[in-house]
């Protein structure tokens, strides 16, 4: 009964974050449930103590699932300071987090100080402290001045919100610190239990890091620490995607796998060196423990260790509660029931975070186990049947034989089950279809569990205990994590193997998931069972191929993207071709180009960019290119010939030499394509300047690159757009003096809103019907300037703003002078209030769902 019972439960946390939105179709919905159940009871496939508890259950779901969605919106527990510096002092709450840039840590504030005002604190704060000096440690009580800012990210159709993420972990605040003397020490707190485990802990794992640090060269650092002690940011971006392209990406972060096989080997060792113990030892000790009880006493402790080592992050906790759960079952003789104890760690890690049922890890860990729990059961199944007919007897080799050839066999099963069943996830948040996944796991996964994390943990500890400052067997680990990264490096240039897809609808997920079940239980049913492997295959087939998807033949649609301070724009032309122009910034550890543009584009079934655009090489509109450059085919790439020494420009022409993309440069004048009836044609930069003229040292300043920008105006049958990059003065000045300079429907206001690039010539002579400006939230540069804004608002036309309406795109035919705008924000779906008007509100929010 208890695996019901968590399904039901489960499914009330899915819902229960829609019941502000959608109030009458849940209850509905609910409605519909107990009537379900009711029939059940009277056909006696139910009883009714057991429909009545499922039933409360999921009711009790949804309710919990509602309150821990809305909870942080309820209250406004960090004060809005509006960009003033405030005081904090508090506690350290969570393990610290080493990042190449410094540290991160979590503050509960006891109180904080602005404006000569004191007032008692609440919440939770992400602290990014860059340039630390001293390291915190869990229970540190710290003092600091910081600007506060609710949790932000990018806002495009379908992507990641990173702001909603930080909330949904509880997050209330974040801010930056910079320097030695950010952050000072207070007098420490009477400890909690968990800061004095935790804080000696968080001690240990600073150690081993500086340790490793001293020891490792990449990439063989940022896996060893990325696998021993779970410091994701030190993995690079290429090596990452290696593992992704191999399928075993999942191998990088310590997941039930490390924690699993890690706790099989101690508890294999263990237990057979008991068994080596002289016999009167053995009988003497099985009268209190047994070989199984005594192992399993060691490897929960020391799998315990390891999780607090790896810095208890929620996927690490997550993975030791199923595996404490799952020894409690081994202790009490209960060995069989691995759906069981699945059952209970959902419940015991779900009732204290609800909201974790929507984390990735927390969805992949569970598909994953039930996959092999299925698997394992399965071949049970099969092995009592073949005890009960009548088997020839084997000599001692061909038994041997015949046990390695069913346990190679159980574990490809597994291998395939966790890869078939996780594919729709791993493709909905990935978008890539990790296929290579189910023959490299079945290697990979045992030489990771059972010697590169057992030596980096054993190099770590051991010197950790000797107190040395590097960690030993230094050159055999260098040589070990290489191998792993090279050779998944390796693997991950065979053809086909990294294969992005648009994200699956999330009712075909269900499909897919509820036939693959249905597969399983119909096994014994031909017609049934061939009937979901092909509902199974086409589903398959059609999230592969995932056809162009939101444009129409016909129809001109042109998107700016939210990527933050920086600019990327998508034009989609009636004939199919595609462009991009620039494509955002890339920081240390977040590239737009992977992070926001490829996603898009893969969710819109473009795999092709006919042509690339980059307006001028700075850092914020050319950072993410080369990842977009290495992956799309690009038929043409566009510069102004401006060459910069900096790496990020470097890396962008060895992509652009790598890949043999065409180069082309934009000057005034030239039409960049023709696409009956669009045309593209560049307005600046002039063709006055030979090119060492264009690239000395002195004429690179960023004045000088704005207004070499390359501006270009579409023209698509009565619709024309302007695209202004960072012009500034001279440039706008240049554009006032041409007839077809200001000619435009929709207008990119320039360098993202700055005073320097604001003329009133220019903005006087403007006739457009709409203003885009692509900004960053909270800024350093203080975009869009309030005096710029106040000149375009004098035009009395609308203005969008990135980092205010997220993504914005405008549709339209070349033959229907009307012009459809849309933006991310409007997409946003809006509580229902109480009243008449449910119904409507609700039916718009249905609308807003299915865009």
């Amino acid at each position: 009964m208890i695996l019901p019972v968590v399904f039901a439960y489960v499914l009330g946390l899915l819902l229960g974050p829609y019941l502000a939105f959608f109030p009458c179709s849940l209850l509905s919905w609910l409605l519909f449930i107990a009537v379900l159940l009711t029939y059940c009871e009277t056909r006696r496939v139910l009883s009714r103590a057991s429909g009545v508890l499922l039933f409360a259950v999921l009711v009790i779901g949804v309710g919990q699932g509602h309150w821990a969605a809305t909870a942080h919106q309820q209250a406004e527990r960090i004060p809005s300071i509006h960009e003033q510096p405030v005081t904090i002092v508090g506690d350290i709450i969570a393990p610290v987090r080493h990042t190449p840039e410094g540290v991160v840590f979590v503050v509960e504030p006891r109180f904080w100080t602005a404006h000569d005002k004191t007032l008692r604190g609440s919440g939770r704060i992400r602290v990014s402290w860059r340039e630390p000096g001293e390291t915190p440690s869990f229970g540190n009580q710290v003092q600091f001045t910081g600007i506060l800012r609710t949790p932000y990210g990018t806002h495009n159709p379908g992507g990641f919100d990173y702001g909603r993420y930080l909330q949904q972990q509880g997050i209330d605040a974040v801010t930056t610190l910079r320097g030695v003397g950010a952050v000072s020490f207070g007098p420490s707190p009477k400890l909690s239990w968990r800061a004095w485990v935790l804080g000696p802990v968080d001690h240990w794992r600073k150690t081993v890091h500086d340790a490793a640090v001293g020891s490792l060269a990449s990439p063989a650092l940022g896996v060893f620490l990325g696998m021993v002690l779970g410091e994701q940011s030190f993995i690079e971006p290429e090596v990452r995607d290696a593992f992704m392209a191999s399928g075993t990406v999942h191998i990088l972060s310590i997941s039930g796998s490390h924690l699993g096989l890690l706790a099989v080997l101690i508890f294999t060792v263990v237990r057979g060196c008991f068994c080596l113990l002289p016999s009167t030892w053995i009988e003497r000790m099985a009268l209190r423990l047994t070989a199984t009880r005594c192992a399993m006493l060691v490897t929960l402790p020391a799998v315990s260790f390891y999780a607090l080592l790896a810095g208890a992050e929620m996927a690490t906790v997550r993975s030791w509660i199923m595996i404490v759960v799952f020894g409690i079952g081994v202790w009490l003789g209960h060995t069989k029931n691995l759906a069981t104890a699945l059952a209970v760690a959902a419940l015991l890690i779900l009732i204290p975070h609800p909201e974790a049922v929507y984390d990735i890890s927390f969805q992949l860990s569970f598909v994953s186990v039930a996959a092999i729990a299925m698997v394992v059961w399965s071949q049970r199944m099969e092995d009592d049947v073949q005890i009960k007919q009548e088997i020839p007897s084997r000599t001692r080799i061909s038994s041997r034989l015949y046990t390695l050839w069913q346990n190679t066999k159980m574990a490809w099963g597994m291998s395939l089950a966790v890869s078939v069943a996780t594919l729709p996830l791993v493709a909905f948040y990935f978008h890539q279809i990790p296929w290579l996944g189910i023959m490299t796991n079945l290697v990979i996964v045992p030489l990771v569990g059972i010697l590169v994390i057992p030596l980096g943990l054993f190099s770590g500890i051991a010197g950790l205990i000797m107190g040395m400052e590097i960690i030993p067997f230094a050159g055999l680990n260098q040589s070990l994590f290489n191998a792993l990264a090279y050779s998944m490096a390796w693997i991950a240039r065979m053809p086909g193997a990294e294969w992005y897809v648009a994200s699956p609808a999330i009712p075909a997920m269900l499909v897919f998931g509820l036939t693959l079940g249905g597969v399983y239980v119909w096994k014994n049913r031909r017609i049934l069972r061939w009937s979901g492997i092909g509902i199974l295959v086409g589903l398959l087939c059609w999230w592969g191929w995932s056809p162009r998807s939101g444009w129409e033949p016909g129809e001109v649609r042109v998107t700016f993207l939210d990527v933050g301070q920086g600019d990327a724009t998508l034009i989609e032309l009636p004939d199919g071709r595609t462009v991009l122009i620039d494509g955002g910034p890339a920081y240390s550890r977040l590239d737009m180009g992977r992070a926001v543009i490829g996603p898009i584009l893969w969710n819109k079934g473009i795999r092709r960019l006919d042509h690339v655009i980059a307006t001028h090489p700075q850092w914020d509109h050319v950072g993410g290119l080369p990842w977009i450059l290495r992956t799309f085919s690009v038929g043409n790439y566009w510069s102004n010939g401006v060459i910069r020494e900096e790496a990020f420009f470097q890396r962008l022409q060895s992509v652009i030499e790598q890949r043999g993309i065409p180069i082309s440069l934009a000057e005034e004048g030239q039409e960049l394509l023709h696409s009956s009836p669009c045309s593209l044609k560049v307005l600046n930069p002039p063709a006055t300047a030979s090119a060492s003229q264009m690239n000395a040292p002195d004429r690179l300043g960023g004045t000088w690159l704005n207004n070499r920008s390359v501006i270009s105006r579409l023209t698509c049958g009565v619709h024309a757009f302007l695209f202004m990059a960072d012009a500034e003065h001279e440039a706008l000045e240049r554009m006032a003096q041409r007839a077809d300079g200001i000619a435009a429907e929709i207008v990119k206001i320039p360098h993202h809103g700055a005073k320097s690039s604001l003329t009133s010539r220019w903005v006087d002579q403007l006739n457009a019907t709409a203003f885009v400006v692509s900004v960053g939230a909270h800024n350093r540069y203080g975009h869009p300037a309030p005096e710029v804004m106040e000149a375009y608002r004098q035009k009395h036309r609308p203005i969008f703003q990135t980092d205010r309406d997220g993504a914005v795109w405008f549709v339209g035919t070349s033959l229907s002078p009307h012009l459809s705008t849309h933006t991310t924000r409007e997409m946003a779906l809006i509580p229902v209030k109480v009243g008449g008007d449910m119904l409507r509100e609700e039916y718009l929010n249905w609308t807003r769902l299915l865009m």
